[in-house]
């Protein structure tokens, strides 16, 4: 049992080892939820992420915005007391995420192999920018390469224009939450497996190149049923009209029509009769240029405000086309807490993204700012060493780095 408001996850240890998006993607969701997390770093040097970006020295926004509610601790990985450490350290863990490149954490000693001998029961979550199997397994993989081989950088873009990125890492973000999703199956399959421990393999892999293609969703199928290649969709959907971005008078807005039972309401709203002729989806798809000039033919007339009224009265789903400003502004982003003040005691005050899943009985807060690189070392081992000689050793050794 946790404490109450404690959070759902908070008798769960989680080691990371990971760097960059992905991996602490998935860690920063895991902590939110009430995990203990301990980030291992490289001394002196730390996630690549804290210097990309700005941000005060050694913590960027990239690196606050995805290593919140976690503890750091430095450990030379390639001393045989660095070694030790960590093992001990992730014999007391229930969850270890690392995104290091294929075979790293091998040659470290961090193998599963190696993690499962000191803890049989440990969920370990690899993610790969091609995961661990397939002939690209070796190969290493950034988001931007991923959106492009995956097929996404295809679909996105003006149409008929150039394929361009998503503007976001999608890749790397959407694997972190897949790896949180396998990170919950392990856990919930090792519970079940308590009454045979030997039945369970806590190991599993996910792949960047694997997340994107999964978000594809249903280009695939359709590929398979038309065999057809779609190309940069623009602001369109891939198989609803009208379902896109449409010009006001003074800006723009999104809305669609989403079934058939809705069309004549909709024609209503727009006042021109002679759109009733296309009365399905299909016939809308098949004369889309028509239908979708003579919709926009209207929404020109008047303003954003009027035009979002008057959908939202109707009930037919709506939004405008906000900027980054206008987003971290939103009345509903700010009710839903996903823009959230926080004091960083080296940045300041700052906005980080909150927690998108909402619980009637906790609160997924920022309890404790990303952590300056190591700040946790001496804590944390001091409760992981069985004695203050060991803690010594590891430290004369060279386990935490220094001279």
């Amino acid at each position: 049992m946790t404490s109450e408001n404690a959070g759902p996850l908070s008798d769960l240890t989680v080691v990371e080892m990971t760097v960059h998006r992905a991996g602490p993607f998935c860690g920063a969701l895991l902590a939110d939820l009430g995990a203990d997390v301990v980030k291992i770093e490289r001394p002196g040097v730390g996630d690549p992420a804290r210097t990309q970006g700005p941000g005060p020295e050694g913590k960027s926004g990239y690196f606050m915005a995805n290593n919140r509610n976690k503890k750091s601790v430095e450990l030379d990985m390639k001393s045989e007391s660095g070694r030790e450490a960590a093992l001990e350290l992730l014999a007391k863990a229930d969850v270890f995420v690392e995104n290091f490149g294929y075979g790293v954490t091998e040659k470290l000693g961090l193998g599963y192999d190696a993690v499962s001998a000191v803890n049989e029961e440990i969920v370990y979550a690899s993610v790969k920018g091609y995961g661990e199997t397939g002939p690209a397994r070796k190969k290493k993989g950034l988001d931007m390469i991923l959106q492009a081989e995956g097929g996404i950088m295809s679909v996105t873009g003006p149409a008929d224009g150039d394929p361009v990125k998503v503007g976001q890492a999608i890749g790397d973000l959407t694997a972190g939450m897949l790896a949180t999703v396998g990170v919950l199956a392990r856990l919930h399959e090792r519970e079940r497996a308590s009454t045979d421990p030997d039945s369970f393999t806590g190991k599993f892999d996910i792949g960047l190149f694997d997340a994107i293609v999964s978000v594809m969703n249903e280009y695939i199928t359709f590929h398979s049923i038309t065999d057809e290649v779609p190309g940069p969709q623009g602001t369109v959907h891939q198989s609803i009209c009208p379902y896109q971005v449409f010009e006001t008078a003074d800006g723009h807005i999104v809305t669609g029509v989403p079934s058939d039972e809705r069309w004549d309401d909709f024609v209503d709203l727009v006042g021109r009769d002679e759109l009733r002729e296309y009365e399905t989806n299909d016939e809308r798809m098949a004369h889309r240029e028509a239908v979708t000039d003579i919709i926009q033919e209207e929404f020109h007339k008047e303003s954003t405000e009027y035009w979002l009224a008057q959908l939202t009265e109707r009930g037919f789903p709506n939004g405008p086309l906000n900027d980054l400003a206008d987003v971290v502004d939103h009345d509903q982003a700010h009710a839903r807490n996903l823009v959230v003040d926080h004091e960083d005691p080296d940045a300041g005050t700052v906005q980080l993204p909150g927690h998108p899943i909402h619980f009637p009985d906790f609160s997924a807060d920022i309890r404790s700012p990303a952590p300056r690189l190591g700040e946790h070392t001496e804590a944390v081992f001091e409760a992981v060493a069985d004695d203050q000689t060991t803690l010594a050793e590891w430290e004369a050794d060279g386990a935490f780095g220094g001279e």
